[in-house]
């Protein structure tokens, strides 16, 4: 064979090992078989995102936790937004996380408990971070063994290259607002987006946003709902809708150009930026201050305005106090009367 036919060859090998490569470092969603495969290899660890209390009763083998109320709860601060670089960097360190690890986030299916860590993750620039979308719910269907016992890992150095591509601020918002390579997309409900439901100073939403629902990327979108009405006892409906259906879902969107991913708090909306991510979507990002922010600023626009109607509220308030007084006034006749029957 020639030369030049051989390094055709090693020119094609070559292709097809980086192909590959590219294909690995792309995986973002990851199923019970890929966790059970990796979670003892060298450098992978695996972050069970659930409150303290459901990790002691019962996780994957060898998870570690970052214990209180879950992990979206602890990398956060009061209002929900995501806490300094520099203390991000010490509570994953503590835990035993690096940067170049793999991290294998899950919590239960389909929830955004595991979707609000891995955001935060790839915005600190760790470049290997799974979601296990199915979590321990997928992991005991498959009859895979439980752990109890807590798995410390020896501290290590969080070192963070925060992305501000992963990342929106208001500002930024305000700033790309009109800018057509910037695409923003509400995972809100229905009503709040377009105003009739109420959750900060204005309904509506922001101006040009498109309207995806998170719930729209379940296989049943009427899962949380059936679940909490006694309609379904399992989360199966919160698996996540295969590829063609989730292409079809954001088909309006362009993989090339930027997405903005908004909610109330910037917590529904790491599940979209989660699946968007899985399509192939590279420049993702969560607006953090969301809707309990843009929608109290008066100086930032809104479409679909709504406020609340004080008034009502006021004279719905006041109807309240007439009936607690009531209430106590009936309280204080029936004690005398309990005590004479003494």
């Amino acid at each position: 064979m020639s030369r030049s036919g051989r390094a055709g060859i090693w020119m094609g090998l070559a292709l097809v090992l980086s192909m590959a490569g590219w294909a690995f470092g792309a995986e973002v969603i990851v199923d019970t078989a890929y966790v059970a495969k990796q979670k003892d290899k060298a450098g992978v660890v695996v972050l069970d995102a659930r409150a303290g209390k459901a990790y002691s009763a019962g996780h994957i083998p060898g998870a570690i936790t970052l214990g209180g109320r879950g992990a979206a709860v602890v990398l956060r601060d009061v209002d929900a937004r995501i806490l300094p670089v520099k203390t991000l960097e010490k509570i994953l360190g503590e835990a035993g996380i690096s940067r170049d690890m793999e991290i294998i986030v899950y919590a239960t299916k389909g929830d955004t408990g595991m979707t609000v860590p891995f955001w935060i993750l790839e915005y600190l620039g760790a470049e290997k971070v799974r979601a296990y979308w199915g979590g321990i719910d997928d992991w005991k269907a498959a009859k895979q063994p439980v752990a109890a016992e807590e798995r410390k890992l020896p501290a290590a150095k969080f070192v963070a290259k925060a992305r501000d591509d992963r990342y929106a601020s208001t500002e930024y918002v305000k700033a790309n607002l009109k800018k057509p390579g910037v695409q923003m997309v509400d995972s809100r409900t229905s009503k709040e987006f377009s105003g009739d439901d109420i959750r900060a100073l204005r309904g509506g939403h922001i101006p040009g946003a498109t309207l995806i629902p998170f719930e729209q990327n379940w296989a049943d979108p009427e899962a949380a709902k059936k679940l909490a009405e006694g309609k379904a006892t399992t989360r199966d409906g919160m698996a996540l809708k295969d590829e063609k259906a989730l292409r079809e879902i954001y088909k309006g969107l362009d993989p090339k150009k930027d997405v903005v991913a908004y909610c109330q708090t910037g917590t529904r909306s790491t599940l979209t930026y989660v699946v968007l991510r899985s399509l192939g979507f590279e420049k993702v990002r969560n607006y953090d201050d969301s809707w309990i922010v843009w929608g109290s600023r008066p100086d930032l626009p809104v479409e679909s305005a709504s406020y609340y109607d004080f008034v009502k509220v006021n004279a719905a308030l006041r109807r309240l106090d007439d009936l607690e007084r009531q209430v106590d006034e009936l309280e204080k006749a029936v004690k005398p009367k309990k005590a004479e029957a003494r």
